[in-house]
């Protein structure tokens, strides 16, 4: 049986099915299965809701898991290894950032804080607080960050498959240099996909290479992810680059021979001083930066101009008031502004 290498990146909204890639080395070539021409379809979300109650999340996970032995199975492979694009546990208890999250600051990649096992307790409660004072569905509090709680799951669950790690495919575009264009935006899918083609060999123009458009299920920017996901997990840990501390708190991405990697384009941010422990490190006043939450706009001088930003041109906040919108900002990237509390 030929190894099957898999990637999922982690949904769980109302209806969507779990974005899958399951793909083999053919010939040094990372070919993905063809997986929406199988008889065999992965789960569908429920909503952010549903992630309070332990019962469903547990059931959409062991679904999950059988699909994935059952496609194994029904075409003759055997796991060897699953990147799942999501944090694999809370945060530990008094750390500031995981370490894997401190490098992403580091390398200016704007990821969602993972809380400590604590605060989830006490975001259930305000989430229900939420609802049961007549609060809709689609401004849950902490809307950003529930989905992990169906993450830790699936590493907890999927670790009895096959090994796991963790991925962040938009680490993996910084690092090919294909992070230019959103894959939210006209092209970027493409451009990225592309930009990857060089180095797994796949797609080509060689008409018995499956079709992008069946490789997995959900738009095409998930199945991107997906296939991203699964390329890194295709890569012994020699071929890969470690963003935290292995073998639990870290990133993983493809090495690509950037041992010097740096942003392009945008200067790197340089340390004031480093916060305990291995906390992300903060830039100095006016220096450029991306912004850390839409990663689109480019502040000249950090960290002027990001209340304006945050208020009304930031796509990467899930508040709508103004108001709302900056305290979001502030909450989530305090970290990262200069003369921040240690």
């Amino acid at each position: 049986m030929n190894d099957a290498f898999i990637g999922i990146d982690v949904a769980f909204a109302k209806r969507k099915r779990l974005p899958v890639s399951v793909c083999t080395w053919r010939d040094g070539r990372l070919i993905p299965e063809a997986l929406r021409l199988l008889p065999l379809k992965p789960p569908r979300g429920q909503g952010n809701v549903a992630t309070l109650d332990e019962a469903r999340v547990f059931g959409f996970v062991r679904e999950a898991v059988d699909y994935v032995v059952q496609v194994c199975e029904e075409l003759r492979l055997a796991p060897r290894r699953i990147a799942i694009d999501a944090p694999s546990a809370p945060r530990a208890e008094g750390v500031r950032r995981r370490a894997a999250e401190a490098a992403m600051d580091e390398a200016g990649i704007s990821c969602f804080p993972t809380p400590t096992a604590t605060e989830f307790g006490e975001i259930r409660e305000k989430v229900r607080r939420h609802l049961s004072d007549g609060g809709p569905e689609n401004r849950l509090p902490h809307a950003n960050q529930l989905w992990m709680l169906v993450g830790f799951r699936l590493f907890e669950e999927l670790a009895k498959v096959a090994p796991c790690i963790e991925v962040f495919p938009q680490a993996t575009a910084r690092v090919l240099g294909a992070g230019g264009v959103h894959k939210g935006k006209a092209g970027g899918v493409e451009a990225q996909l592309a930009e990857a083609a060089r180095h797994t060999g796949w797609p080509t123009n060689n008409p018995s290479d499956p079709d992008f458009s069946d490789i997995g299920f959900g738009p095409a920017h998930d199945r991107l992810d997906a296939y991203l996901s699964a390329w890194v997990a295709g890569l012994e840990e020699k071929d890969r680059m470690a963003f935290g501390s292995p073998p639990g708190d870290v990133i993983w991405t493809p090495r690509l021979g950037l041992a010097d990697y740096e942003l392009p384009k945008v200067p790197v941010k340089r340390p004031v001083r480093a916060l305990r422990g291995t906390g992300p490190q903060r830039p100095s006043t006016g220096l450029a930066r991306i912004c850390p939450g839409c990663e689109d706009h480019v502040f000249k001088r950090w960290p002027f101009g990001w209340d304006s930003h945050a208020a009304h041109r930031c796509k990467g906040l899930s508040a709508r008031d103004p108001a709302e919108r900056k305290r979001e900002f502030k909450r989530r990237f305090g970290h990262l502004f200069p003369g921040a509390d240690t």
